[in-house]
């Protein structure tokens, strides 16, 4: 089917701000990314996007090394993980869109993004780099991951882009294509500098304008089809044995 990069994303304000926290499966190779950049210990917000298992495989861990750091998600989403494990309540910082975190040289804003699988989802703006964290909203399925957007063919990010919206976030195809286009074109009036999606590489050599056109298509077009129990022995053949 293609590949899907699974990003993470460290800002170095003057309070350090790790956005999202990988797979649990890559627990180790996440620590020692993270400390390549940065003493866990100095990260002073996390910023969790929303609550899916490829978002916070990593929190718990990351918690612990980094005892200063508040959490900064969804009030809701927080709760929810209280659930499954002991979230330190009292370090959560509850975000709504439209909320701002000052991080000492630069206030972050939080957004709904355009496109999203969990109603959690809580993107961010810097207000400082005009730098677009997105959470999934333009990922793409694609054959390769480059290390930037801009040495992905166009046919390959067309078609990976809009082909991952309609997996992704396939209740675009029930709404009402005007409307939808309004909320995608608001994140074109923010002029981001550069965008960080959590399933894309990052994309300063692409234009948000190409993106709102691709993610606009979407709802006219065809639903995903989910693969049936061939297809799936396929895939699974093609991933390999089971560890």
């Amino acid at each position: 089917m293609g590949e899907l990069v699974v990003n993470a994303y460290l800002i170095l304000a003057a309070q350090p701000v790790l956005v999202d926290t990988g797979l649990a499966i890559d627990a180790e190779e996440f620590e020692h990314a993270v400390r390549s950049i940065i003493d866990p210990a100095e990260i002073r917000w996390i910023w969790l996007t929303h609550d899916d298992a490829d978002h916070t495989g990593n929190l718990e861990r990351v918690m612990s090394l980094a005892p200063a750091a508040r959490l900064a998600t969804h009030g809701l989403g927080a709760l929810r993980m209280a659930t499954w494990w002991p979230v330190p309540l009292d370090r959560v910082t509850a975000l709504r869109p439209g909320d701002r975190i000052d991080v000492g040289d630069r206030h972050l804003r939080a957004l709904r993004p355009p496109l999203y699988d969990n109603p959690m989802s809580t993107g961010l703006l810097d207000d400082r780099t005009g730098a677009l964290f997105t959470v999934d909203a333009f990922g793409a399925i694609l054959p390769a991951v480059p290390q930037d957007c801009a040495d992905v063919p166009e046919a390959d990010l067309v078609g990976g882009m809009a082909g991952w919206a309609a997996f992704d976030s396939p209740w675009t195809h029930l709404v009402d294509q005007e409307r939808f286009q309004v909320a995608v074109e608001d994140v074109a009036r923010l002029r981001p500098t550069t965008v960080f999606s959590s399933h894309l590489p990052a994309a300063s050599g692409r234009s948000i304008e190409q993106f709102v056109k691709v993610i606009g298509s979407v709802p006219a077009g065809a639903p995903f089809d989910p693969p049936n129990q061939a297809a799936f022995d396929a895939i699974v053949a093609g991933v390999g044995p089971a560890a």
